[in-house]
């Protein structure tokens, strides 16, 4: 995995952030997890599991004959679960060890950060077992970029500084936009694939998710060239107003079958 942008945010901070994820983007998950038809008895990986709030999902659906297993790099957030139905992994998962064959296996916003994305996508596989389902969610940045209908000057170069961090990290931050073709390259026969433009006015969950990762990751999107930091102070004050509507990026998720 390559580093991972937020891996210096400090424990309270990176809890803060994460949670405002799971307030901004967990419904439409779980209403994906919910089409793929887990149930009691059931054994699902969540993979960069966060703050935990699928795992906690996942555990009260399969329940106590279920097996869910939790892996991240860091697991300060997910101690809560260990025992029971749950198992935590503490590790790249790459190099994890998934002795077990699930049903489904779910990750949100977690191929983005890795430059060679055929390793954690070839692993993803091994672990579901033949007829089981993966469900992938990731964000195309760029989207951005093109789908302002408020934008100006300064929000489009805190966007391109957004995008250029990424590409100067080796990272792809149009991501999503390959996902399905990833996904069926891995192996994988796609079942349901949809799009959703996170158009939000300021104050919103994703608006805000927004905004706390342009204060963390400043000194990074200064570093491009592109922003400057009154830029990044004008995106934020605008990510908290109300009377202003964004794009902020798409999340394209994707269901398939292991064939």
């Amino acid at each position: 995995m390559t580093k991972y942008l937020f891996e210096t945010n400090t424990n309270d901070r990176e809890w803060k952030r994460l949670r405002m994820i799971e307030e901004a983007v967990d419904a439409e998950t779980i209403t994906l997890l919910e089409r793929a038809g887990l149930d009691i008895g059931g054994r699902c990986l969540e993979i960069g599991a966060g703050a935990g709030s699928i795992v906690g999902w996942m555990a009260a659906r399969v329940g106590s004959s279920g097996l869910v297993i939790a892996v991240d790099k860091k697991t300060t957030y997910l101690q809560r679960f260990q025992g029971g139905s749950v198992r935590v992994i503490e590790g790249d998962l790459k190099d994890v060890s998934l002795d077990h064959s699930v049903d489904l296996a779910h990750a949100r916003y977690m191929l983005i950060h890795n430059a060679d994305d055929g390793a954690p996508l070839a692993k993803i596989r091994s672990a579901v077992k033949p007829g089981g389902m993966v469900i992938l969610e990731e964000p195309d940045f760029t989207a951005a970029a093109f789908l302002q209908p408020e934008g100006d000057a300064a929000v489009q170069r805190v966007n391109g500084a957004i995008c250029k961090m990424f590409t100067d990290a080796g990272l792809d931050p149009a991501y999503g936009l390959k996902l399905p073709k990833k996904v069926e390259g891995a192996g994988f026969d796609l079942v349901h694939m949809e799009s959703r433009m996170h158009l939000c006015a300021g104050e919103s969950p994703i608006a805000r998710v927004m905004a706390e990762s342009a204060e963390v990751l400043r000194e990074e999107y200064t570093k491009t060239g592109l922003a400057t930091d009154e830029d990044i102070d004008h995106y934020v004050a605008r990510a908290y107003d109300p009377r202003v509507w964004s794009v902020f990026y798409a999340t394209v998720s994707v269901v398939a079958h292991r064939g």
